[in-house]
């Protein structure tokens, strides 16, 4: 009987514990989990687009991406992007990006994905939501939403907006940095709340910065609809300028992403 006992009560707190996991709790709101990607098989393309970019395409930037396993892929778990100094069609360098464009979005919601990056002169890992409607609306009208950028070998990260009010072409986005410190190199979770009214951006569940609709929006706010997330790492361009001479290489890891409803 004893053993019956406490077996039930380890299957219950077993059970209470996966349920917890499926739930967030941000500010006195509950949130479930609606989608989670662990990457435990090889790139599934019912979900992630990968993308083939070349040099210049924006930002000037130096890289292609290319949808190569030497740029892209899977490996113990993680999505690894891997950007490499090597000659290419027209580029000196190689990267990897993949977008959920047209086969998974989701309008408002909190976004957490655990990642890791180098610390390297002329790199630029981003994870960032983009509006279904940039087909129809083209950019910057349809509404950018920036995760995480980090560039170089700063300690810090960067969350930002861009709208066709406020965008870096304007000199004007919204946005703010977190200082990572001693945690620059390592995993880190980088969280996104989005809702009909705000914006707001965490690091390790810590919140850093908030863009209230009603203090910089009125009838222009593009951050309603179907958003797609994209991830990908930049080499050189107009923000981080271009890596030393001595760049070989710079992994962008991501371990996992769940995203809350």
């Amino acid at each position: 009987m004893k053993n019956k006992l406490i077996t039930f009560i380890i299957l219950v707190l077993l059970t209470a514990n996966c349920q917890m996991n499926h739930k967030k709790i941000i500010n006195e709101k509950t949130y479930k989990l609606i989608w989670q990607e662990d990457f435990a098989t090889p790139i599934n393309k019912d979900i992630w687009n990968l993308e083939e970019r070349d040099a210049g395409w924006v930002n000037n930037e130096l890289q292609a991406y290319t949808s190569r396993s030497e740029n892209l892929n899977i490996d113990n778990n993680y999505l690894i992007i891997t950007s490499l100094k090597e000659r290419y069609k027209n580029a000196n360098y190689t990267s990897g990006r993949l977008n959920t464009q047209n086969k998974l979005n989701w309008e408002y919601g909190y976004f957490e994905i655990k990642a890791k990056f180098d610390l390297q002169q002329g790199t630029w890992p981003a994870i960032w939501l983009l509006s279904e409607k940039i087909t129809s609306l083209g950019w910057p009208k349809c509404g950018e939403i920036d995760i995480m950028e980090h560039v170089n070998n700063e300690k810090k990260i960067y969350g930002s907006l861009h709208s066709e009010r406020y965008n870096h072409m304007l000199g004007n986005n919204l946005g703010n940095s977190f200082k990572l410190d001693e945690l620059a190199s390592e995993f880190n979770i980088y969280g996104l709340e989005w809702t009909k009214d705000f914006i707001k951006w965490y690091v390790n569940d810590k919140p850093f910065y908030t863009v209230n609709k009603k203090d910089f929006f009125g009838n222009d706010w593009p951050y309603d609809g179907k958003y797609f997330l994209i991830i990908n790492q930049a080499i050189g361009g107009d923000w981080p300028g271009s890596p030393l001479e001595t760049f070989d290489s710079s992994k962008f890891l991501i371990d996992w992403i769940k995203v809350y409803k």
